[in-house]
Parts: C-alpha cells; structure tokens; sequence
C-alpha cells in the first residue's frame, strides 16, 4: 500500500533490517508517481515481486533491490521499466537467464546484476542499449562468447564480466568503445590473444584480463594506453617478452604478469618514468637483472619475482627502497651476499629470499627492521652464526634451514612472543636446546633437525601450550625423554630418530 501514496516519488529504505517479502496487499490501478526506490542492504526474501516490473512502475528511473536475499528468475516484463536509467540487482541469490527484455530498457545508463546465480548467454542485442556507462554482470555463471555488439555501447566507461564461465575469444569490436575506462574481464576461460584495438583505448586506466587462457605476445602497442595505472595479465599463457612500452605508461602503478610463459628481461627502464607501487612478474621463464630503475618513484612496496631464473647480486638500488613492504624472489639464481642495507628497511613485514645462491654472513650488521613478520633465507649458503636479533618484536615465521649457519642458537629468540614456526634443519648448529626457546607461547613448530645439537631435551619444551610439530632427527641429543612431553595434547608429530637417546618412551594420553 506504500506505493499508492499519490505524491510520493523518492524512497529510501537502505541500509536497515527489513526482513519479509515485499506483497502488494492491494491491486494497483494507476500508474505510480515513484521514481526512485531504494531497497539495497536489508534482509528481505522472497521472489522479486511481479507487479513492480509492469508499466505501471514505467516512472522509474532508479532501481536498487541489491545486498537482500531475493531469489527465483529476473521477471520477463522488467522490459516495461522503459524510464529506467540506474538497475541494481546485484547480491542476490536470483537464478535463471538473463530476460532479452532487458534490452528493452534503452534509456538505462547502469546495469549490475553481479553476484548472483545467473546462467546462460548475455543478451546478443544488449548493443541496442545506447545509453549503458556500465555494465556489472560479475561473480554469476554466465557462459559462451561475449556479444560483439557490447562494441556498440559508445557510452560504456565501466565493463565487468568477471567471475564466470565465458569462453572464445575477446570481440575485436570493443575497441570501438572509445570512452572505456575499466574493462574486467578476469577468472573466465577466454582464449586466443588480446585483440590489438584494445590497445586503442586511449582512455583506459584498469585492464585486467587475468586467470584466462589467454596466448599469444603482449603486444608493444601497450605503449598506446598513456593513462594505464594498472595491468593485470596474469595467469594465462602470454608468452615472449614483456613489451619495453610499460616501462614508457607515465601513469602505470600496478603491473602482475604472473604465472604466464614469458621469457627474457625485465624492461631496462620500467619504474622510471612512472609511479610504480606494485610489481609481481613470479612463475615465468624471466631471465637478466633487477634494473636499477625498478623503484625510481620511492613508491614501490610489492616485489614479487619468485620462481624465475633471475641472477646477479640484489641491486643497490633495491636496499635504498625505503617504501618497500612485501619482498619475494625465491627460487632464482641471485648470488653475492645479503647487501646489509637491505636488513634495516623500516616497512618490510615479508621477506623471502629462499632458493637462491647467495652466501656470506648475516650476523656481521645490524638488524633492526620493526616490522618484519615473516623471513625466509632458507636454502642457499650463508654462514656465520645466527643473529641474536633481527631488530623486530613481530616476527611469526622464520626459516633459516639448509644452509651453513653454525654456533649455538641464539638465547634472543626468547624475545620472539608472537613466533609461530622456527625453521633451522640442515644446519651446522651446536650446543643446547636454550631453555628460553619455551618462552616462545604461541611457537606451533620447531624444526631443529640435521644439525650437531647436543644435550637433553629440555623439560620446558612439554609446557608449550600449542606445539603441534617438533623435529630433532638427524643430532647429537642424549639423555631420556622427558615424560610429560607424552601428554602435550596439542603435539601432532614428533621425530627423535638418529640422536642418542635411552630409557623408556613417554607414555601418551590418548
């Protein structure tokens, strides 16, 4: 009964929890006045109601039913909505096709019927629907080929098709969208290569076409998009070089070309002449140098180049890089030492630089970066001893296995509160287990194995309230085992094997 107020043209019931079905308890017999009507982020259920998709609600020029809980079909009559100009259907749990009579509602400027559970083809005449600035179809199950008439939306500013099951190729049409600022188009299964008239929208700033099974080269027209910022390409099967003209986007911020098949160098240049922030080029067959260039701008925090054959010593350049937070080029051939300017960046939280073939020491300079969280040196060839610090109260895993370290195990890491996993197997390590090791509560593994350690098992190590893994195999231990480690409830797997171990073994709870 709301809707036969006479004079009513705007409602606004957002953001509230209205629960129930909207009814209309009395029959509607003249055409209603509302224009704008406002429903999005409550609970309310049911299917959407029929009489609000005929001509009688043809004022309408907005529509918002999105974040509720609506269920069953679009209605084949939401054609009728002839004024409608903003339609959001998006957050629910509706089902079927989407109407052809969509495309009736030709005065309509935004179009999201995202996150729901919509199947089939999207509408083949969606192209006669002119005025459409933005289309949101995302995160439903929507399948076969994109229309080649979304290349008639001269309009469009804002394409998002992301999260379903589209397939062929991108439509060579859409590089007549001359206005298009963000085409989304990730986590399909698109093939065969990025058509070249994308790269003549000279308007974009997002293009992001990743986890496809896209091929072919990224084309050096890339050079063309001057107000690119940011470039997702990742997870498909590109091959060949990374295009020089990145390194040329005055505006580029974000450039992931992960788990794709290029090969050959970084671009000499890249970081240069743009505001680079983040960079992830991981899994691919890259080879070369980090270039100097790389965080030019000051502004770079992400740095993910793992799983490639990167060599060389890690650039100077790269220690200055004071913004940096997020570091990982494991599994390259970097060699050289660990520059020491890098071990007092003041933002880094993750550093792994496992799997390489650096070597030196690391206990020769002072640690102190306060925000560290996770560091990996794992599998490479330092030596020396282990640092009693590494100037951080944060860390929470931290991996030190296969490698030359020797000396004893540093009574600092009694300081570690918030330490999760210690990593120190294959090793060259002796002496005692510190007791002040136990003081680490929160310790859920302790990997100590293939190294020379000696002593007993301390006792404490049976008072660590969430140890799940403890790992000595492979040392010098001796004495008998402590037998209340039997009862450590949360103590999942333990290996002793190869020590020097006597008397009987713990008896456990269970």
């Amino acid at each position: 009964s709301i809707f036969q107020l006479p004079y009513l043209t705007n409602l606004d019931l957002s953001n509230n929890q209205l629960i129930g079905e909207i009814t209309f308890t009395h029959s509607l017999n003249s055409l209603s006045p509302i224009r704008y009507l406002n429903l999005s982020n409550n609970n309310l259920t049911g299917s959407l109601p029929q009489p609000l998709f005929s001509v009688l609600f043809s004022n309408l020029e907005t529509l918002d039913l999105s974040n509720n809980m609506f269920s069953g079909n679009i209605p084949d009559q939401i054609g009728l909505l002839s004024s409608l100009r903003y339609l959001d259907l998006g957050g629910n749990v509706l089902v079927g096709k989407i109407p052809n009579s969509v495309t009736n509602m030709t005065t309509l400027e935004y179009l999201t019927l995202a996150s729901n559970q919509l199947v089939d083809k999207i509408p083949e005449e969606i192209g006669v629907m002119k005025s459409l600035k933005w289309i949101y179809l995302g995160y439903n199950n929507l399948s076969d080929e994109i229309p080649s008439s979304i290349g008639e939306l001269l309009s469009l500013n804002h394409l998002d098709l992301v999260y379903n099951n589209l397939t062929g190729l991108i439509p060579h049409s859409l590089g007549h969208l001359t206005e298009l600022q963000y085409l989304f188009l990730y986590q399909n299964k698109l093939s065969g290569p990025i058509p070249g008239s994308i790269f003549e929208l000279k308007k974009m700033i997002s293009l992001d076409l990743s986890d496809n099974s896209l091929s072919g080269e990224i084309s050096e027209r890339v050079v063309k998009l001057q107000r690119l910022e940011i470039l997702h390409l990742f997870s498909n099967k590109f091959t060949g070089k990374i295009p020089k003209g990145v390194a040329s986007l005055p505006r580029l911020q974000v450039l992931q070309l992960w788990s794709n098949g290029l090969t050959g160098e970084i671009p000499e240049e890249l970081g240069k002449h743009s505001n680079l922030t983040v960079l992830d080029l991981s899994t691919n067959n890259l080879s070369g140098k980090i270039p100097d260039s790389i965080c030019y701008s000051g502004s770079l925090f992400k740095l993910i180049l793992f799983s490639n054959s990167f060599e060389g010593e890690i650039p100077k350049s790269l220690t200055s890089c004071r913004s940096l937070r997020r570091v990982r080029l494991q599994n390259n051939t970097f060699s050289g030492k660990l520059p020491s300017e890098l071990s007092t960046l003041p933002e880094i939280y993750f550093l792994d630089i496992s799997g390489n073939q650096l070597s030196g020491r690391i206990d020769d300079r002072k640690w102190h970066m306060p925000s560290l969280q996770m560091l990996s040196l794992a599998n490479n060839n330092f030596s020396g001893e282990i640092p009693n610090t590494f100037g951080t109260q944060k860390l929470e895993d931290l991996d030190l296995s296969h490698n030359q370290f020797s000396g004893s195990i540093p009574l600092g890491f009694k300081s570690l509160s918030e330490l999760v996993e210690l990593k120190l197997r294959n090793n060259k390590l002796f002496g005692d287990i510190p007791e002040e090791i136990c003081s680490c509560k929160k310790l859920v593994s302790l990997d100590l194995s293939h190294n020379h350690l000696s002593g007993e098992i301390p006792m404490k190590l049976s008072e660590m309230p969430v140890l799940g893994l403890l790992d000595l195999s492979e040392n010098q231990f001796s004495g008998e085992i402590p037998q209340n480690l039997g009862s450590v409830e949360s103590l999942v797997q333990v290996n002793i094997s190869h020590n020097h171990f006597h008397g009987r073994l713990p008896s456990t709870s269970a």
